[in-house]
């Protein structure tokens, strides 16, 4: 059959990313609420949720400086498996803890940290992978599509959760979160991002990792 245009091609691949990564974030939204749910019934207490935030934002903090250089130097494609791998498997003891009835708060410390350390090195990747699929006549529609993507998951996974949690408990809300991981690595992993030319200005400041 007749080959696809290259530009073609990457628009597909961009919403066929941005679409998998929406449901990952729906999904990971769903089980932060009904993990949010849980606590707040068995302790009676906010302060653990508010450790929740502390223990995500951290992270960020500390490695938001080195995180564009290492995206820059690694595959893009493969950073962001690894990160998706990363928080399915935080994700997957998070359900191990739940589900062996052994659970104690400093799990859920220690998963959201390790969890929001991938997604640090996830989102520059993300977003660069994202500048290389989308051609200049088609950025404004792609930044429109990528600017929904945080209220809309905000919207649909409440409405969601409830429900869910209602339905098959905190470990179902979780199993569901370690299925939409799975699926958007599963999607990364099949699809071609292209790496960029290295411009002037990026072989001026190349060589140590400071400088970058």
């Amino acid at each position: 059959g007749r080959q696809m245009a290259p530009t073609t091609r990457n628009l597909r691949t961009f919403y066929i990313l941005i679409l998998t990564q929406t449901f990952s974030l729906i999904g990971t939204r769903i089980s932060s609420l009904a993990i949010g749910i849980h606590v707040f019934n068995d302790t009676k207490n906010a302060t653990p949720l508010t450790l929740v935030a502390f223990f995500s934002v951290i992270p960020m903090v500390l490695t938001s400086n080195i995180s564009g250089v290492l995206a820059d130097r690694w595959d893009r494609r493969k950073v962001m498996v690894l990160a998706d791998a990363g928080q399915a498997v935080g994700t997957a003891l998070l359900l191990l803890s739940f589900a062996s009835g052994n659970f104690e708060l400093w799990h859920l410390y220690l998963v959201t940290f390790i969890q929001s350390v991938f997604g640090v090195f996830q989102r520059p990747a993300f977003a660069a992978s994202v500048t290389m699929l989308v051609p200049d006549a088609h950025r404004d529609r792609a930044n429109a599509v990528m600017q929904m993507t945080q209220p809309l998951s905000g919207v649909i996974a409440p409405a969601i959760a409830g429900f869910v949690y209602a339905l098959v408990g905190v470990e179902g809300a979780i199993g569901v979160d370690l299925t939409t991981f799975v699926v958007a690595m599963a999607v990364v992993f099949s699809i071609s991002i292209p790496r960029p030319t290295q411009t002037e200005e990026g072989r001026a400041y190349s060589g140590t990792f400071r400088r970058e």
